[in-house]
């Protein structure tokens, strides 16, 4: 049995942004960089959080793969389209702000459309989109990354995980939120897997030949599937053409690196190699802002009051788990698993902090 350790989500805010400032990274961005971990970790997905901050963050900046005092620079403005170069910065601040700059377009026009090229990983597309909620706007996020998933019918790497993120608001609160990896699994899903020994379920990923495997370093030294698994009976094509989709929105119409030019599985974390896209669409600009919410808050409730399948305990909308277990963890602390409190160890240690201290149970 695996025993979890729980965080104050505040205390680990504060660690990650300790850490980050002490690698050169400036106050404010380290607090962005922060937030969005911490909130990756509080809505349950872990494999985007703070387990991380070492390997994705920290070692890339100390090794140079990342420049943690980067300033990003506008290439092309309008006013419903913005165009960033990251210039191998890290992803969450150029991409809070950029986002933010998209809803600011959005509120003056109706909606926007902005781009970010050069940039590196930025944990959860959904933070993004739900930043677009709190000016009654519907938010849109997606990012491409390195090679790590076959296309239908090819064994060779050629598309990362490639998520989209779409936040819808309803009435107090509730919210349609759409945040997922257009292959079967991120690849995190695969080292969490691994982190606790267990199996992958059939048809997450393959091994280095092609071949189906449920075997977790198998699967990370050979690729993941897109979102339907093999050939085209049950939808792989539609989860490579999602994918595909990411990749012309962020990178080709961003003038980011194309897969062409990405490097191979060893150097899918290469500084600068990492594109992003960001929309907003002002509700108002359609019509009424309470009447839409009252409307999406409605056909929420249908869904969830539909019957549920025989088994099942009924039917969840997207981001129903992530918003019960944020209430969960931020009431009871974020609950980590003992390979992950190690990683924070260590950043301890290589970054000089104070270690982040759990809660008392």
């Amino acid at each position: 049995m695996i025993v979890r350790t729980r965080f104050a989500a505040p205390d680990l805010r504060a660690f990650v942004a300790r850490a980050l400032v002490a690698m050169d990274v400036s106050v404010e961005d380290a607090a962005l960089v922060g937030e969005v971990l911490v909130t990756s970790d509080t809505r349950g997905i872990e494999s985007h959080g703070v387990a991380r901050l070492e390997s994705f963050y920290v070692d890339r900046i100390r090794d140079g793969q990342v420049d943690p005092k980067a300033t990003s620079t506008v290439v092309r403005e309008s006013p419903t389209a913005l165009v960033i170069d990251a210039r191998n910065g890290l992803g969450h601040p150029v991409s809070v702000r950029t986002m933010r700059r998209t809803i600011e377009k959005a509120r003056e026009i109706g909606m926007a459309v902005s781009t970010v090229r050069n940039s590196n990983h930025y944990g959860i597309a959904g933070y993004y989109a739900m930043l677009a909620m709190e000016a009654d706007c519907i938010g849109i996020s997606s990012t491409n990354a390195g090679r790590l998933a076959v296309p239908t019918g090819g064994r060779d790497l050629m598309l990362g995980t490639n998520p989209f993120a779409y936040a819808i608001p309803a009435n107090d609160g509730d919210a349609f939120v759409l945040d997922m990896a257009t292959t079967t699994v991120a690849l995190g899903k695969l080292e969490i897997a691994k982190r606790l020994g267990k199996k992958l379920i059939p048809g997450w990923a393959v091994d280095a030949s092609g071949a189906m495997t449920t075997d977790p370093d198998a699967g990370m030294g050979g690729a993941v599937l897109p979102l339907g698994g093999f050939g085209t009976e049950n939808g792989g094509h539609k989860g490579f053409g999602l994918g595909l989709l990411a990749e012309m929105l962020c990178a080709v119409l961003g003038g980011g690196v194309l897969v062409p030019d990405m490097p191979p599985r060893t150097g899918a974390l290469n500084g600068g190699i990492t594109s992003h896209f960001f929309a907003a669409i002002r509700i108002d600009a359609f019509r009424d802002v309470a009447e839409f919410k009252a409307d999406v808050s409605r056909e929420l409730a249908a869904f969830r009051t539909s019957a549920p399948a025989p088994g099942s305990e009924g039917v969840l909308v997207a981001g129903d788990p992530e918003r019960s277990k944020s209430d969960e963890q931020l009431r009871n602390g974020v609950a980590l698993d003992p390979v992950v409190v190690a990683s924070l160890a260590r950043v301890a240690e290589k970054t000089g902090v104070a270690p982040v201290q759990s809660l008392r149970s």
